[in-house]
């Protein structure tokens, strides 16, 4: 005869053995859970800064001030929202943000390329490489870029041509230049040497012929008054 107590009193504590190793998975789940959210919101995942890279114009002060950055979890930082804000700034080209484990932020920024200074009255801006005036910042030297003379600062047409042409000066020839004369439409050098480019069109043909001619002058000795490169078919030279 079968002992069906026996067989119950079996199932039975299977059932309860069971149960009980449920209830410690579920707790050490829990306990699991609970440590890992404290270490996630613990201090080791906090970035006190912002590491800046890209910087020459502006500082990193500045744009810790600008985006009012506060110590924060890298797991909550809203790293687009970062993004947008600094996109914001007049000087601010192009950011990205990027984390790297556990708690470093690096932000890297790329700037407006300032090509020109132009003086308004008693103001002074700056022309970008789109033809945008702006707001110098307090770390650049503006004489030491080339200034923009006779030139409406209403016109956008003539901020660009401004901006074209001296984005398309050769590097080796930056330094000799002293302004940009929107309405004569010529460079002058350092040296009072007058450039005249006429439009925007054929630049990269008309700034090789000058190099050319600035050596080869350079090599007879002439000391020029006027370089005409307007037809750069036919450049003209006008000695002093």
């Amino acid at each position: 005869m079968l002992d069906f107590s026996a067989a119950v009193s079996c199932t039975d504590g299977r059932l309860i053995g069971m149960a009980q190793a449920r209830t410690s998975l579920a707790s050490l789940m829990v306990i699991l859970v609970i440590l890992m959210y404290l270490f996630l919101n613990s201090s080791y995942f906090t970035a006190s800064e912002l590491k800046w890279t890209g910087l020459v114009l502006l500082s990193a002060e500045q744009l810790d001030e600008y985006v009012n950055f506060q110590p924060a979890n890298v797991l909550r930082l809203d790293k687009w929202a970062l993004q947008r804000r600094l996109e914001e700034h007049p000087w601010v080209e192009r950011a990205s943000v990027r984390w790297s484990w556990p708690n470093n932020v690096e932000v890297m920024v790329s700037e407006r390329m300032p090509l020109a200074w132009i003086a308004q009255q008693d103001r002074i801006f700056v022309l970008d490489k789109t033809g945008v005036l702006m707001t110098p910042p307090q770390q650049l030297s503006v004489l030491e870029l080339p200034q923009v003379v006779n030139i409406d600062l209403s016109s956008t047409a003539q901020l660009k041509a401004a901006a074209r042409v001296l984005l398309a000066v050769p590097p080796a020839m930056v330094g000799t230049l002293a302004k940009w004369d929107a309405a004569q439409q010529a460079l002058v050098s350092k040296s009072g040497v007058q450039v005249l480019m006429g439009d925007t069109e054929d630049l990269e043909l008309k700034f090789l012929l000058l190099e050319e001619l600035w050596h080869d002058l350079a090599d007879q000795g002439i000391d020029p008054a006027v370089i005409d490169l307007r037809i750069p078919k036919n450049p003209v030279v006008r000695p002093r």
